[in-house]
């Protein structure tokens, strides 16, 4: 019968005297030196241009300095995800009025009965209200035409979120760079201990019309949220990956247990990945994976069977 995986072990790469074929190391990046006016990427430690710093003992992850709000790999990211928006609104449009586990039935006066995704229907108007509100902020700045009201509701809105991510998209750079200003938001009721000191609004039964101070830099963070947002309504967002207990990175510099399956390459022509490790992002092939497991478990029967010293181990001078 197959023995289940017993975490009383402990060994590192580094205690191999041969490296596996094949095998990259991925040395700590130095971190960079701040100069005078630089500021974290306001993504935070989501900051896809982030670095490893390891201090006294401890390994965290650190976001890039810039001159802007955001790194260059993060605005592209919030263009991309600006760019995505409206083609999102217009799908989940049409998933207001299919059946959901979540949907609630709404009566109309004088009607019948019609199945509602209120979920859908209260992101729609987020990303309305988001939108159109930075289309103004921008406008006003660059003294440009400001959104107008016509039309039905949903053709209202889904014209305008259009039309905000038009004007905006080829002046991004000046909308992250707005200063903090008071604009209107929408907050829920559950998390009005985030909302800031000074923060004045109108208290409703379902949520706090909230005056707060915002700026381009919260622009960005919006519309990378809202994407986010209707992706995971519409059921496009990732599974989470497969993580591969009791495996350990490779790499000499790290030897954390944090390896999982690696996605598939989005084109044919990148490189095919097994495994990658969620702290260095080393990535190994299927067979330098198998490979590297089967050297680890001769390590642990090896341990377990000999006091453990490099002479035993299979394969070492």
């Amino acid at each position: 019968m197959a023995r289940k995986y017993d975490s009383g072990y402990s060994f590192r790469s580094g205690d191999f005297r041969e490296q596996p074929k094949g095998r990259s190391r991925v040395p700590e990046p130095p971190r960079p030196a701040a100069e005078e006016g630089q500021r974290p990427c306001a993504r935070g430690n989501w900051c896809a241009a982030s670095y490893i710093i390891t201090e006294a003992g401890e390994t965290r992850h650190e976001p890039a300095l810039g001159f802007q709000p955001f790194c260059i790999r993060d605005e592209t990211y919030v263009a991309r995800c600006l760019s995505e928006i409206p083609e999102q609104y217009v799908r989940l449009s049409l998933e207001l009025g299919k059946p959901s586990m979540r949907g609630a039935t709404v009566r109309v006066p004088f009607g019948p009965r019609v199945p509602i995704r209120v979920d859908v229907d209260a992101l729609m108007a987020l990303i309305a209200e988001s939108l159109v509100s930075w289309h103004e902020r921008i406008a006003d700045t660059n003294s440009l035409d400001f959104p107008t009201a016509s039309m039905s509701r949903l053709r209202r809105e889904g014209r305008a979120v259009a039309r905000a991510a038009d004007v905006m998209a080829p002046r991004l750079s000046s909308v992250l760079a707005l200063e903090a200003a008071p604009m209107s938001r929408a907050w829920p009721l559950r998390d009005l201990d985030t909302l800031p000191e000074d923060a004045s609004g109108i208290v409703h039964p379902e949520h706090v019309d909230a005056t707060v101070d915002l700026s381009g830099a919260d622009a960005g963070l919006e519309f990378i949220n809202l994407r986010h947002l209707a992706r995971a309504l519409l059921g496009e967002t990732r599974a989470k990956p497969e993580e591969l207990v009791g495996v350990p990175c490779r790499a000499d510099e790290c030897g954390w247990r944090a390896v999982y399956r690696a996605e598939l390459p989005s084109h044919e022509d990148e490189p095919e990945w097994w495994t990658e490790c969620a702290r260095c992002g080393d990535r190994m092939s299927e067979e330098e994976y198998r490979e590297w497991v089967a050297l680890c478990a001769a390590y642990e029967r090896n341990w377990r069977k000999v006091p453990a010293t490099l002479e035993n181990l299979p394969g070492v001078a």
